[in-house]
């Protein structure tokens, strides 16, 4: 384990791996707290901490008499409560379409006067979402480099940015997201085929378990079209 990260938490992200993986299928249960002991070379209270995390997060519940069974395998959890705005959209009678503009790797890229916001080569996507055949959001997203990829052979219609990350091992442990209202520029306006003079604009920065930046992300909305909405469940 790496002295720069709580113990438990380190524990918690490998399990949730494994989840996540498809090792520790939805239906089944982890690993008892004595095996997990000896798995992780721990203490009780640590491996009590670590699933306790996990639970927290939507993850796993605990069974009395039974053990630790897994409820869940999709990431960010905690948004649960929340109604996709995907979802929102398309309910409001929007049929929605996604266009991948461009694909490429960029070396050591400086995102917004941030420079070297990654220690290696990233992946740059941008795409465009479409409702109703109208140009909505212009996404722009920087990820860690993941060399199979092509404009030729990625679909992100059928899997979800975060699921091509998982899949490349590179597992999403907390995000933050910033919303501001922008003028639009002349590009953005051409994209957005729009003479309106203001957006808005929403970044997100997912990190790793190590505080590692694995994504920085914006999307333009041009929310003439369509307003941003978010839904909570109570």
């Amino acid at each position: 384990m790496k002295n720069n990260i709580i113990l438990y938490q380190e524990i918690s992200l490998e399990i949730k791996k494994k989840i996540l993986n498809g090792s520790y299928p939805v239906g089944s249960y982890i690993p008892s707290e004595p095996e997990l002991e000896k798995m992780f070379h721990v203490s009780k209270v640590t491996i009590r901490q670590a699933v306790s995390l996990l639970a927290a997060e939507g993850y796993v519940e605990k069974r009395r008499g039974k053990g630790t069974l897994v409820v869940s395998n999709q990431l960010f959890n905690k948004l649960s409560k929340a109604k996709s705005f995907s979802k929102i959209v398309e309910e409001s009678g929007f049929s929605i379409e996604k266009k991948i503009l461009s694909i490429e790797t960029i070396a050591n890229p400086e995102i917004d006067g941030i420079k070297q916001a990654f220690d290696s080569e990233v992946t740059y996507i941008e795409r465009m979402y479409f409702l109703n055949d109208i140009p909505y959001i212009i996404y722009r997203h920087y990820i860690r480099k993941v060399d199979e990829i092509s404009s030729g052979n990625l679909n992100l219609d059928h899997i979800s940015l975060y699921q091509l990350l998982k899949e490349n091992h590179q597992i999403v442990a907390f995000f933050d997201d910033a919303f501001e209202g922008i003028a639009l520029n002349k590009e953005e306006q051409t994209l957005l085929k729009t003479d309106t003079a203001t957006g808005l604009r929403r970044t997100r920065k997912s990190y790793d378990q190590k505080g590692n930046l694995i994504e920085y992300s914006t999307g333009t909305y041009n929310t003439q079209v369509f307003p941003y909405r978010i839904e909570y469940e109570v």
